[in-house]
């Protein structure tokens, strides 16, 4: 992406300072502030860290700059660059900006990190993620505020992922930044000067800040264009809306499923199925059309629902129990990050449902899934993809992917991961709880709608061998660490030959049994990625044996990978599963691909763009500099799947906004297709339509005319790649 950010980051600065003055008084500017203050330009002696990186310091243009030499022995390899003596306090500022030239041949995907918080959560916001080009030089600027003002008082914002006017980390003594690859395919030269502290930002005083959400949802102290200020403006948006929906009743050549009428006929099975056609991965629906599938996730009445337990005065209107609008009151347990990690039990309100009341009336569920269905179809779209609500599912009018968590296993004690440890594969209660989610799915079991069944989203993997590390790390009574040893002791005659091979000093079975120590990997390499390999092909051959048993005719369409995935994992998957399912937050997909001798259908199951200009206080995973760039940046991504031939389709995450207030876990991003208020985001739309309109010509024509985009295929890795930071990822 050639990213103008600095326009985007002036949007916001108008957007949030002008917002200011409707609820404050500007406090005076913080006195005797430098514009720029100078962290690291390479001048003066640093304290760097490598890891699996070359560094030295050359002069060029007169100045003295840091380059980086990277391998890809690591899945992050890069360099923390440290003050030798003492800290920062950056309080003061919103930005750390650093200059960076790619010197090597390839694209790399980087991603720049500011200080070193404890908390996962924390870490993963002080870090920016971008592309650089070969040969291209960017300035790119991490956020280390969450707005370019700050509170003259302490007003603390709870459960939010971003809240106006906080720093996003204690930025009273920074001493350190950090620049790493992420999990690279290829080495990288890199070049980096000028790492400084920016844009000084302005205190606000937080009297009248409270409550800052209105009856909508919306964030109350900004307005931009088609915000909702009133219930007319609701109903007056439907009324609008018909007339679009009668205009585009969706793509003429769209089958009942979506499917291409005007593409050839293959044999009809009466349920999807993945084939190769013209040397072309894609899907074919019941009556045996090509298929692609455009979807968005998340299709669902609740996509506001926000906390209001010890926020209460956040919001401007939380309507008495007593009216109509109780129902949209509800109690909700433990969230999986932030500040509702720590209650057992929070009270919430739902904001979409409420909206659609305000809207519809007491049908609004019925008119929900109406108009869900007919813009779908208008937009064209084809898919009610992850998490979407049950009922819209069943109906029989689009169709949808199955969604199945698995919970309440034992986990592998050491393991670590951003949504949890991963399971231990040989307790029994892996199968036991697999068993058990599928059991209330008897719904999607023979329906010729589902295109097939999600079983679980984004584990934590890890680098090749990594579980096996873990394994090692855990406590005796782990099943996988006594399954690990059984191993050991068949391929080795005495501990003392696996001492020798190890370099290890074990006075036992028994006290390898009990130790939580790691070996040296290199030396323990084979048996670690041996064992590794025997996690992944459990894990995979246990799901596959038990959906095989409930729906034989169903496809599997894998656990949504996410972050780097190994060779192993890739390949395993593709032995069990129908399609590979991959969460790519990217700008583009042309690049992914499959191992050498590996060919799979590829199904994108989230992706999206945020931008800050339209009420939203976290633009999401991957940036956009406003509305119309978020469009565009929707086009240029579905098109480069279209011409990658093993994407069989890519689903939007997801369908409604996320409230500012944030969900349970504090995710308040821009990524909805509509807003808060029901009201689709026309740039986006219409970016959205035109390209579901013509997909089917756009991919078949690329396949005839040899434009199709063959990725380059991913470098097996012999050594482990270890990324200590991969848990602190949302993606």
């Amino acid at each position: 992406m050639k990213s103008t950010y600095l326009r985007f980051r002036l949007s916001f600065t108008t957007l949030l300072f002008f917002a200011s003055a409707i609820f404050v008084n500007t406090a005076n500017a913080q006195s005797a502030v430098a514009d720029t203050l100078m962290l690291f330009d390479f001048e003066k002696a640093v304290e760097l860290k490598s890891t699996d990186t070359k560094t030295r310091i050359i002069n060029k243009d007169n100045s003295q700059q840091l380059l980086i030499e990277t391998g890809i022995n690591s899945g992050s390899p890069g360099v923390t660059i440290k003050k030798p003596k003492g800290s920062w306090d950056l309080n003061a500022y919103y930005h750390v900006k650093m200059d960076i030239t790619n010197l090597g041949e390839h694209p790399a995907r980087i991603i720049f990190k500011v200080g070193d918080p404890e908390d996962g959560m924390e870490a993963w916001q002080m870090e920016i993620r971008f592309d650089l080009a070969p040969g291209q030089t960017k300035t790119v600027a991490d956020d280390i505020a969450t707005s370019p003002w700050r509170f003259s008082e302490p007003l603390k914002l709870l459960a939010m992922r971003a809240a106006p006017g906080q720093a996003k980390s204690d930025l009273s003594a920074i001493d350190q930044v950090k620049v790493t690859i992420n999990y690279p395919e290829n080495k990288h030269k890199l070049l980096i000067d000028n790492i400084r502290a920016t844009n000084p930002v302005r205190l606000v005083d937080p009297k009248g800040f409270l409550p800052f959400v209105d009856r909508f949802g919306q964030y109350k102290h900004a307005h931009w264009p088609g915000k909702t200020l009133s219930v007319d403006d609701l109903r007056q948006q439907a009324i609008v809306e018909e007339r679009e929906l009668a205009a585009y009743p969706g793509p003429a050549d769209f089958n009942q499923y979506g499917g291409w009428l005007d593409g050839p006929q293959l044999e009809a099975t009466g349920r999807f199925r993945a084939e190769k056609y013209d040397d072309v991965w894609w899907l074919v629906d019941p009556d045996g059309r090509l298929f692609w599938s455009h979807g968005v996730g998340v299709v669902h009445p609740g996509t506001a629902i926000t906390g209001t337990t010890d926020r209460e005065d956040y919001f401007e209107w939380l309507p008495n129990k007593e009216t109509p609008y109780g129902a949209f009151y509800s109690k909700a347990g433990r969230a999986s990050h932030g500040y509702y990690k720590t209650l057992d039990e929070r009270e919430t309100y739902n904001f979409t449902a409420s909206n659609l009341y305000q809207k519809y009336g007491k049908n609004w569920k019925q008119a929900f899934d109406r108009l869900a269905h007919s813009r779908l179809r208008s937009w064209g779209m084809n898919t009610l993809a992850v998490a979407s609500d049950r009922q819209l599912c069943e109906a029989g009018i689009t169709p949808y992917t199955e969604t199945v968590w698995v919970n309440g296993t034992r986990k592998i004690e050491a393991s670590k991961g951003y949504w949890g440890k991963f399971h231990d594969v040989f307790d029994p209660s892996f199968r036991r709880q697999i068993k058990r989610a599928l059991s209330d799915r008897q719904h999607a079991i023979d329906d010729p709608w589902c295109l097939g069944f999600f079983i679980e989203n984004e584990l934590s993997w890890g680098a090749e061998g990594s579980l096996a590390i873990a394994t090692l790390e855990s406590p005796p009574d782990q099943p996988a660490k006594k399954e690990f040893l059984n191993d050991l002791k068949a391929k080795y005659s005495s501990i003392s030959a696996l001492n020798k091979v190890w370099g290890t000093s074990y006075s036992s079975w028994k006290a390898l049994l009990n130790s939580t120590d790691t070996p040296n990997k290199s030396k323990a390499w084979a048996d670690l990625s041996a064992f590794y390999a025997k996690i992944v092909e459990t894990y995979f051959s246990t799901v596959h044996d038990e959906l095989e048993a409930v729906a034989p005719s169903a496809m599997y369409l894998g656990c949504r990978l996410a972050w780097a995935n190994s060779d192993t994992v890739i390949r395993t998957a593709a032995k069990y599963t129908d399609v590979i399912s991959m969460n790519k937050y990217q700008y583009n997909v042309s690049n992914v691909g499959l191992p050498t001798g590996v060919d799979k259908p590829i199904m994108i199951g989230e992706f999206h763009f945020g931008a800050l200009d339209r009420g939203a206080l976290h633009l999401g995973i991957v940036e956009a500099t406003s509305q119309s760039h978020r469009a565009a940046l929707y086009t240029d991504y579905v098109e480069s799947a279209l011409l990658n031939p093993y994407i069989v389709g890519t689903h939007w995450f997801q369908y409604g906004e996320q409230p500012p207030t944030g969900r349970g876990d504090g995710e308040n991003y821009n990524v909805g297709i509509v807003d808060l208020a029901d009201k689709p985001f026309p740039e986006l739309v219409n970016s959205v339509r035109e390209l579901g309109y013509r997909m089917y010509d756009f991919r078949s024509n690329a396949a005839k005319n040899g434009n199709i985009v063959q990725p380059k295929k991913p470098v097996k890795q012999n050594v482990m790649q270890e990324d200590t930071d991969m848990h602190t990822r949302s993606n």
